[in-house]
């Protein structure tokens, strides 16, 4: 990662740090999907990336987890909270895959 992309994702990283998880995400589950987990396993490898290069599990990960947002985000659209927290968060997964 280039410094300035690596910078671009700390500096979308530290922001993203300072949102709350929606408390409504804790019930929620569009399409089946464990939002809490989506959320545990794209945060782990957006943070993973800022320290070095992914490996593929991780990469993997992040494809899948991108895919995943992208699908429920429709389901999300009723709740702006969460809608907001979601996209950013595939944001941040985008950035530190490198697409």
């Amino acid at each position: 990662m280039s410094d300035t992309h690596n910078d671009q994702l700390a500096t979308l990283w530290q922001g993203f740090l300072d949102l709350p998880f929606p408390q409504s995400c804790y019930r929620r589950s569009p399409d089946g999907e464990d939002l809490v987990l989506l959320d545990s396993h794209l945060a782990g490898c957006v943070s993973a990336a800022l320290t070095g290069p992914l490996d593929e599990r991780r990469r993997a990960a992040l494809r899948t987890g991108i895919a995943t947002v992208h699908r429920i985000l429709p389901e999300l659209a009723d709740d702006p909270e969460a809608a907001d927290y979601f996209t950013r968060l595939r944001e941040l997964a985008v950035l530190a895959g490198g697409h």
